[in-house]
């Protein structure tokens, strides 16, 4: 859900090349809101497709393909990495031109040459700076091996601008009041502890959060926690509050109905605790701490664009997901996270709270960005 956040730059640059430009948006419809978000293009150029068993994603995919293949693309960007499915749809919508990520001398990695205009990888830049280097390849007058032959900065990743909604803000802060009558606003840090079923590796686990939850609590008797999530994020959550066993800690998952309320809960919260998921990199658009716990994939390629602080123990076999090996990873037990002290996630949140710390760094030490 992240990867809206992060190619927004991209997005941003196409738009700023070609003004005149038309954009639209494949994606899977439960991520339409995050693309929505971006403001680049109108709710209905943004095309959701139902993953919801085999048959039902095929039937959805190739109504939807029809649709686009009347529309007549002149340029087709396929922000996906290195998956075969996303080429394929890609060339299925029909437009002249395919823009795309390529394997160049990488082994592994076949797509067919269904693309037109390649666009190196790079794994040890941030993917943010990746997307934007093959929105310029594809933009290019002039191609070359490999693309994209140029220096992507900094200071041209770009977030989207966030509006709060006064009136959302305030029935959002109503709900909360609802659980917690004594909460005068300030002191509310929000943790999301669980990633699903997906990506379980990425879990830091529930004995650590109990300890970091009561230690903040211990720590200010001020401080109020709310377990965010999903629906299917209940259970992890409920467990937590169970150990923590303190009024001031609440299971929220599912009470927010929509991307943009989790939103405005993130923008008036003073922290978010999260594992590596899609709520880390939503709240880089707030001007709220991020403390973000990263195992599996690398922080130099998809640290938060926020205020944020990454704790990453630098295991030897970390990342273990990445494009090179189409995000897999037989893992089932992960000290890379069971080994981050719950002391160092306390002193780290403490430390965030109290505004002491530089962001965008790992560990409050090493720029990711």
């Amino acid at each position: 859900m992240g990867a809206a956040i992060m190619s927004y730059s991209a997005l941003k640059y196409v738009k700023s090349t070609l003004p005149g430009c038309e954009l639209h948006v494949l994606c899977i419809s439960e991520n339409k809101e995050s693309w929505e978000l971006l403001k680049l293009m109108p709710a209905q150029n943004v095309h959701g497709v139902e993953a919801k068993g085999t048959l039902g994603f095929l039937f959805s995919l190739l109504g939807t393909l029809g649709g686009l293949r009347r529309k007549q693309f002149d340029l087709v960007v396929d922000l996906d990495k290195f998956a075969r499915l996303s080429a394929i749809v890609s060339f299925l919508v029909g437009a002249p031109r395919i823009a795309g990520f390529y394997r160049y001398e990488y082994e592994g990695l076949y797509r067919g040459q269904l693309i037109d205009i390649p666009c190196a990888f790079n794994q040890n830049e941030h993917i943010a700076k990746n997307f934007l280097a093959l929105c310029k390849s594809a933009l290019a007058e002039e191609q070359h091996y490999p693309n994209y032959k140029g220096v992507i900065k900094s200071a041209e990743i770009l977030l989207p601008p966030f509006r709060s909604d006064p009136d959302l803000a305030r029935q959002v802060k109503e709900r909360v009041k609802v659980i917690f009558p004594d909460w005068r606003g300030g002191h509310l840090v929000l943790v999301n502890p669980d990633v699903g079923p997906n990506l379980p590796i990425r879990n830091y686990p529930i004995r650590h959060y109990v300890q970091v939850v009561t230690g903040i609590l211990e720590r200010s008797a001020e401080a109020y926690i709310l377990l965010i999530g999903m629906p299917e994020n209940t259970a992890v959550s409920e467990t937590i509050v169970a150990g923590v066993r303190s009024e001031r800690c609440y299971n929220f998952c599912g009470c927010t109905r929509s991307l943009l309320e989790l939103l405005e809960l993130v923008n008036f919260s003073d922290l978010l605790i999260s594992n590596d998921n899609g709520p880390a990199h939503f709240a880089s658009l707030t001007p709220t701490p991020i403390l973000a716990l990263f195992s599996t994939d690398s922080p130099f390629m998809y640290g938060p664009l926020g205020n944020c602080v990454i704790l990453y123990t630098f295991f030897h076999c970390s990342p273990c997901i990445s494009v090179l090996n189409n995000k897999r990873s037989r893992c089932t037990n992960n000290l890379c996270l069971q080994t981050l002290e719950p002391a160092k996630v306390l002193e780290s949140a403490m430390r965030l709270m109290e505004g002491q710390v530089t962001y965008r760094t790992i560990n409050g030490e090493l720029s990711y960005l």
